[in-house]
């Protein structure tokens, strides 16, 4: 038996759409799962769109699993083709979901196709309980494993964190993920990284402890996260949570981790239950109750956290949550209990 990943290629872009899926691949390359590659822009009304799926599938024979990571954005045929022309080739395939779009934008996809599309692979692969959860009341009646933090890839060296009360923000800053910003209690120090969709231009006021920092590469977003905290929060302006980021793994906890960064996290959501549970840094219900708890900490107590966080540092950096669950995927669709 033969396990393989399917990653789309598709072109750079200074969005963080393109590095969890290249990282997934090189990170179960290193556990002995063989990478196959396909443009993502592989059109299904191309005459030749089909046999670019066939020939990247060439190698794939009974009894092999393949790993397919989700969604890909690709024209709903081309990803259809790749599930079909996996089973009609004899093997199962896993669908690794990075994110489940009918629950993130509701308006825009249709639940019931969602569905079924997740319900044509053998097994799943989500990051978290919750959405696990989610997923399974709307109707997806696959096996589906846990797999926990996004693997991450950091060439910059690891380091110890100084001490400091300073918070860093990185991410797309349009106004229903970063709005909150405005509204910020006047002693939180925040250093602001990124633009709105690719605009500096953010049409919302910042509050007066908010520093902006402009867009960073990441060499220099990872020199820059050596002190302090990593804030992980999806909220508006009118302070309103975005339910989708209460569910999801976000890629950012494992960018932060990967520094040695402790973070802080809404503790109602899935993150926030990870991190209390990990102890790896501050959960809060609300910015107002983040600059007290700002106020009271202490370097023993921050030491203390950045500890903890050094050992999942390298758990993140190695990909040892994604190659676990993944290994448990792969006895699944085989009958084998996975551990």
């Amino acid at each position: 038996m033969t396990v393989y990943s399917v990653t789309p290629m598709q072109m750079p872009t200074d969005q963080a759409v393109i590095k969890p899926k290249e990282d997934v691949a090189i990170l179960l390359a290193q556990a002995g799962i063989t990478p196959l590659y396909y443009s993502r822009y592989v059109s299904w009304n191309d005459d030749n769109w089909a046999s670019q799926i066939k020939g990247m599938l060439a190698t794939v024979v009974a009894g092999d699993v393949v790993i397919y990571q989700t969604p890909t954005y690709a024209a709903p045929e081309v990803e259809a083709m790749i599930i079909s022309q996996t089973h009609e080739q004899g093997a199962k395939i896993i669908g690794f979901v990075h994110d489940v779009e009918y629950l993130r934008y509701p308006q825009s996809y249709n639940r019931e196709e969602g569905v079924a599309f997740l319900n044509s692979f053998d097994a799943l692969m989500i990051n978290t309980k919750q959405m696990r959860d989610q997923v399974v009341d709307s109707g997806v009646t696959v096996p589906i494993v846990e797999v926990g933090p996004w693997g991450y890839v950091q060439p910059f060296p690891k380091r110890r964190p100084q001490f400091s009360k300073d918070i860093h923000y990185a991410g797309n800053l349009v106004e229903w993920k970063a709005g909150f910003l405005q509204n910020l209690p006047a002693d939180l120090h925040v250093l602001l990284y990124g633009s709105a969709d690719g605009d500096d231009n953010l049409g919302f006021d910042l509050a007066p402890g908010v520093e902006r920092m402009g867009s960073y590469s990441q060499e220099k977003l990872a020199m820059a996260l050596d002190h302090g905290f990593g804030l992980i929060w999806d909220c508006s302006s009118n302070d309103e949570y975005n339910p989708y980021a209460l569910i999801n793994m976000p890629h950012k906890f494992s960018l932060y981790m990967s520094l040695g960064l402790p973070v802080i996290a809404n503790a109602n959501s899935a993150i926030g239950t990870f991190v209390q549970a990990n102890g790896v840094g501050i959960v809060v219900n609300t910015m107002a109750e983040l600059a007290e708890r700002m106020a009271a900490l202490d370097e023993d107590e921050y030491n203390a956290i950045a500890d903890r966080v050094a050992v999942m540092s390298d758990l993140v950096r190695t990909g040892r949550h994604l190659q676990l669950g993944a290994l448990n995927a792969v006895l699944t669709v085989n009958n084998v209990v996975p551990f």
